[in-house]
């Protein structure tokens, strides 16, 4: 017999546990205690159901589709502008070795304005922005 057969396969140990093994169950019968309750929260807290790992997944992963969560805004770009995002799109794409959602590049790029003003700023600097 190998070593270990013997052990019961579904004793808790923790330390062989991970995150994905590890299933809160709740009891549905009139016996339920606070210590139920309590290990239930506990699990909760370490992330261990489907709507506590939702929130700690990157959102392209978590979410519905790729309008969730967004709200639809009319934007006029220049026939420049919107080709750019279009070989931006292709650039992605051949960086991650993946589809890439159009919507996904235009609000990234809004992202990474919104973090760099100053990149911001220069752009209407040349636009004309500041003359007197």
């Amino acid at each position: 017999m190998k070593q270990g057969s013997a052990d019961d396969p579904f004793a808790d140990d923790a330390s062989e546990e991970t995150e994905a093994e590890i299933e809160p169950e709740l009891e549905t019968g009139s016996q339920g205690t606070e210590t139920d309750l309590a290990v239930t929260e506990t699990d909760l807290s370490t992330g261990t159901t489907a709507s506590s790992q939702n929130r700690s997944l990157p959102y392209i992963h978590s979410r519905d589709g790729v309008k969730d969560g967004r709200t639809q805004r009319p934007i006029f770009l220049r026939d420049h502008i919107e080709a750019g995002i279009d070989d931006l799109l292709t650039q992605m794409e051949e960086e991650f070795g993946e589809d890439v959602y159009k919507t996904d590049i235009t609000e990234a790029a809004m992202a990474v304005a919104q973090e760099n003003p100053s990149l911001v700023r220069e752009k209407l600097d040349e636009w004309g922005y500041g003359w007197d």
